[in-house]
Protein backbone atom coordinates (compact mmCIF):
# COMPACT_ATOMS: atom_id res chain seq x y z
CA UNK A 1 0.00 0.00 0.00
CA UNK A 2 1.32 3.42 -0.96
CA UNK A 3 1.79 6.02 1.74
CA UNK A 4 0.76 9.66 1.79
CA UNK A 5 4.45 10.61 1.76
CA UNK A 6 5.01 8.65 -1.44
CA UNK A 7 1.96 10.26 -3.04
CA UNK A 8 3.43 13.70 -2.27
CA UNK A 9 6.68 12.83 -4.01
CA UNK A 10 7.54 13.32 -7.66
CA UNK A 11 6.67 10.30 -9.78
CA UNK A 12 8.99 11.07 -12.67
CA UNK A 13 11.13 7.98 -13.44
CA UNK A 14 14.81 8.29 -12.69
CA UNK A 15 17.57 6.87 -14.83
CA UNK A 16 20.60 8.88 -13.63
CA UNK A 17 22.96 7.24 -16.08
CA UNK A 18 20.91 8.77 -18.92
CA UNK A 19 20.64 12.26 -17.39
CA UNK A 20 23.10 14.66 -19.00
CA UNK A 21 21.75 18.09 -18.02
CA UNK A 22 19.92 19.86 -15.22
CA UNK A 23 16.93 20.34 -17.52
CA UNK A 24 16.58 16.57 -17.94
CA UNK A 25 17.19 15.76 -14.28
CA UNK A 26 14.26 14.15 -12.44
CA UNK A 27 12.00 16.42 -10.43
CA UNK A 28 13.75 19.67 -11.42
CA UNK A 29 11.47 22.54 -12.47
CA UNK A 30 11.98 26.13 -13.58
CA UNK A 31 11.67 27.25 -9.95
CA UNK A 32 14.34 24.87 -8.62
CA UNK A 33 17.28 26.83 -7.17
CA UNK A 34 18.97 24.14 -5.05
CA UNK A 35 19.22 20.40 -4.53
CA UNK A 36 19.29 18.53 -1.23
CA UNK A 37 20.31 14.89 -0.98
CA UNK A 38 19.72 12.42 1.78
CA UNK A 39 22.73 10.14 2.26
CA UNK A 40 22.01 6.58 3.44
CA UNK A 41 19.76 4.80 0.98
CA UNK A 42 19.90 7.65 -1.52
CA UNK A 43 23.56 8.11 -2.47
CA UNK A 44 24.99 5.04 -0.73
CA UNK A 45 23.63 1.91 0.91
CA UNK A 46 25.29 1.81 4.31
CA UNK A 47 22.37 0.38 6.27
CA UNK A 48 23.92 -3.13 6.47
CA UNK A 49 27.09 -1.51 7.84
CA UNK A 50 25.12 0.51 10.40
CA UNK A 51 23.25 -2.61 11.47
CA UNK A 52 26.46 -4.55 12.01
CA UNK A 53 27.96 -1.73 14.08
CA UNK A 54 24.82 -1.42 16.20
CA UNK A 55 24.62 -5.21 16.57
CA UNK A 56 28.17 -5.32 17.92
CA UNK A 57 27.59 -2.34 20.24
CA UNK A 58 24.41 -3.89 21.65
CA UNK A 59 26.05 -7.31 21.98
CA UNK A 60 28.86 -5.79 24.03
CA UNK A 61 26.15 -4.54 26.41
CA UNK A 62 24.57 -7.99 26.54
CA UNK A 63 21.61 -7.20 24.28
CA UNK A 64 20.64 -8.97 21.08
CA UNK A 65 19.65 -6.61 18.26
CA UNK A 66 17.63 -8.28 15.54
CA UNK A 67 17.47 -7.01 11.98
CA UNK A 68 13.75 -6.43 12.50
CA UNK A 69 14.35 -4.21 15.55
CA UNK A 70 17.01 -2.24 13.69
CA UNK A 71 15.31 -1.70 10.34
CA UNK A 72 11.98 -1.03 12.03
CA UNK A 73 13.51 1.84 14.02
CA UNK A 74 15.61 3.80 11.53
CA UNK A 75 14.68 7.25 10.26
CA UNK A 76 15.39 9.70 13.08
CA UNK A 77 18.57 10.59 14.91
CA UNK A 78 20.27 8.27 17.41
CA UNK A 79 18.56 9.90 20.40
CA UNK A 80 15.25 8.87 18.85
CA UNK A 81 16.09 5.50 17.29
CA UNK A 82 18.16 3.75 19.98
CA UNK A 83 15.29 3.72 22.51
CA UNK A 84 13.10 2.17 19.81
CA UNK A 85 15.72 -0.53 19.21
CA UNK A 86 15.92 -1.28 22.92
CA UNK A 87 12.14 -1.90 23.07
CA UNK A 88 12.04 -1.17 26.78
CA UNK A 89 14.87 -3.55 27.63
CA UNK A 90 17.21 -2.42 30.40
CA UNK A 91 20.78 -1.60 29.45
CA UNK A 92 23.85 -0.94 31.59
CA UNK A 93 24.95 1.79 29.16
CA UNK A 94 23.30 5.12 28.49
CA UNK A 95 21.94 6.03 25.06
CA UNK A 96 24.96 8.30 24.58
CA UNK A 97 27.39 5.53 25.50
CA UNK A 98 25.75 3.02 23.16
CA UNK A 99 25.85 5.56 20.36
CA UNK A 100 29.51 6.42 21.00
CA UNK A 101 30.44 2.73 20.83
CA UNK A 102 28.43 2.29 17.65
CA UNK A 103 30.07 5.33 16.00
CA UNK A 104 33.55 4.00 16.75
CA UNK A 105 32.67 0.65 15.20
CA UNK A 106 30.93 2.05 12.13
CA UNK A 107 33.70 4.55 11.40
CA UNK A 108 36.21 1.70 11.28
CA UNK A 109 33.96 -0.14 8.82
CA UNK A 110 33.42 2.99 6.72
CA UNK A 111 37.15 3.64 6.41
CA UNK A 112 37.98 0.44 4.56
CA UNK A 113 34.98 -1.86 4.15
CA UNK A 114 32.93 -2.33 0.96
CA UNK A 115 30.27 0.34 0.48
CA UNK A 116 27.60 0.28 -2.20
CA UNK A 117 27.26 3.48 -4.24
CA UNK A 118 23.72 3.91 -5.54
CA UNK A 119 22.52 5.08 -8.93
CA UNK A 120 21.33 8.46 -7.64
CA UNK A 121 24.96 9.43 -6.92
CA UNK A 122 25.44 9.92 -10.67
CA UNK A 123 23.34 13.08 -10.36
CA UNK A 124 26.10 14.77 -8.33
CA UNK A 125 28.14 15.36 -11.48
CA UNK A 126 25.05 16.54 -13.37
CA UNK A 127 24.24 19.24 -10.80
CA UNK A 128 27.88 20.17 -10.04
CA UNK A 129 28.57 23.81 -10.89
CA UNK A 130 24.97 24.30 -12.03
CA UNK A 131 22.83 24.17 -8.88
CA UNK A 132 24.08 24.44 -5.28
CA UNK A 133 23.78 21.18 -3.35
CA UNK A 134 23.45 20.25 0.30
CA UNK A 135 23.50 16.95 2.12
CA UNK A 136 20.95 16.49 4.90
CA UNK A 137 21.16 13.24 6.85
CA UNK A 138 20.11 12.00 10.27
CA UNK A 139 23.45 10.18 10.42
CA UNK A 140 26.49 11.16 12.46
CA UNK A 141 28.89 13.70 10.98
CA UNK A 142 32.07 11.71 11.59
CA UNK A 143 30.92 8.72 9.57
CA UNK A 144 29.45 10.82 6.77
CA UNK A 145 32.63 12.85 6.43
CA UNK A 146 34.71 9.67 6.21
CA UNK A 147 32.67 8.52 3.22
CA UNK A 148 32.52 11.95 1.57
CA UNK A 149 36.32 12.08 1.71
CA UNK A 150 36.67 8.48 0.55
CA UNK A 151 34.53 9.08 -2.54
CA UNK A 152 35.76 12.62 -3.22
CA UNK A 153 32.27 14.09 -2.81
CA UNK A 154 33.03 16.98 -0.42
CA UNK A 155 33.50 19.33 -3.40
CA UNK A 156 29.87 18.88 -4.42
CA UNK A 157 28.22 20.12 -1.22
CA UNK A 158 27.98 23.73 -0.11
CA UNK A 159 26.44 22.51 3.17
CA UNK A 160 26.50 19.20 5.03
CA UNK A 161 23.80 18.88 7.69
CA UNK A 162 23.96 15.90 10.05
CA UNK A 163 21.99 14.46 12.94
CA UNK A 164 23.94 16.47 15.50
CA UNK A 165 22.87 19.73 13.87
CA UNK A 166 19.14 19.54 14.66
CA UNK A 167 17.11 18.68 17.72
CA UNK A 168 14.56 16.66 15.79
CA UNK A 169 15.23 14.13 13.05
CA UNK A 170 13.02 13.27 10.11
CA UNK A 171 10.01 13.46 9.60
CA UNK A 172 10.49 16.82 11.33
CA UNK A 173 11.65 19.42 8.76
CA UNK A 174 14.57 20.72 10.86
CA UNK A 175 17.44 19.20 8.84
CA UNK A 176 16.07 20.35 5.49
CA UNK A 177 15.20 23.83 6.70
CA UNK A 178 18.73 24.25 8.05
CA UNK A 179 20.13 23.04 4.71
CA UNK A 180 18.08 25.66 2.82
CA UNK A 181 19.25 28.34 5.24
CA UNK A 182 22.89 27.37 4.70
CA UNK A 183 22.38 27.38 0.93
CA UNK A 184 20.72 30.80 1.10
CA UNK A 185 17.54 29.73 -0.73
CA UNK A 186 13.86 29.54 0.12
CA UNK A 187 12.57 26.06 1.02
CA UNK A 188 10.06 26.15 -1.85
CA UNK A 189 12.98 26.43 -4.30
CA UNK A 190 14.54 23.13 -3.18
CA UNK A 191 14.16 19.62 -4.52
CA UNK A 192 14.98 16.82 -2.08
CA UNK A 193 16.12 13.33 -3.08
CA UNK A 194 15.02 10.85 -0.41
CA UNK A 195 14.43 7.12 0.08
CA UNK A 196 12.22 6.80 3.18
CA UNK A 197 8.70 7.76 4.17
CA UNK A 198 10.12 9.82 7.04
CA UNK A 199 12.48 11.65 4.69
CA UNK A 200 9.81 12.38 2.09
CA UNK A 201 7.49 13.61 4.85
CA UNK A 202 10.28 15.83 6.23
CA UNK A 203 10.72 17.44 2.81
CA UNK A 204 6.96 18.03 2.51
CA UNK A 205 6.87 19.44 6.05
CA UNK A 206 9.69 21.80 5.08
CA UNK A 207 7.71 23.08 2.10
CA UNK A 208 10.09 21.47 -0.39
CA UNK A 209 9.56 19.28 -3.45
CA UNK A 210 10.53 15.65 -2.66
CA UNK A 211 11.69 13.08 -5.16
CA UNK A 212 11.28 9.54 -3.82
CA UNK A 213 14.09 7.48 -5.34
CA UNK A 214 12.21 4.27 -4.49
CA UNK A 215 9.76 5.07 -7.27
CA UNK A 216 12.41 4.98 -9.96
CA UNK A 217 13.18 2.42 -12.57
CA UNK A 218 16.92 2.45 -11.90
CA UNK A 219 18.15 -0.36 -9.71
CA UNK A 220 21.78 -0.73 -10.65
CA UNK A 221 24.64 0.11 -8.31
CA UNK A 222 28.33 -0.42 -7.96
CA UNK A 223 30.20 -1.56 -4.92
CA UNK A 224 33.13 0.53 -3.76
CA UNK A 225 36.03 -1.14 -2.00
CA UNK A 226 35.73 -4.80 -2.92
Amino acid sequence: MRTAAQDNASKQPLAPGCVTSVASAPGVTATTSAVIFDFDGTLVDTMPVHYEAYRQAFAAAGIDLSREDFFGSIGGNARETIPKMLRGRSCSLSIAELHANKKRLVNDLFASGPIQILETAKLLEVFAGRLPMALASSGSRAGIEILLARFGWQKHFKAVICGEDALHGKPAPDLFLLAAERLGVRPAECIVFEDTDAGVAAAVNAGMRPFDVRLTRANSAEEFGR
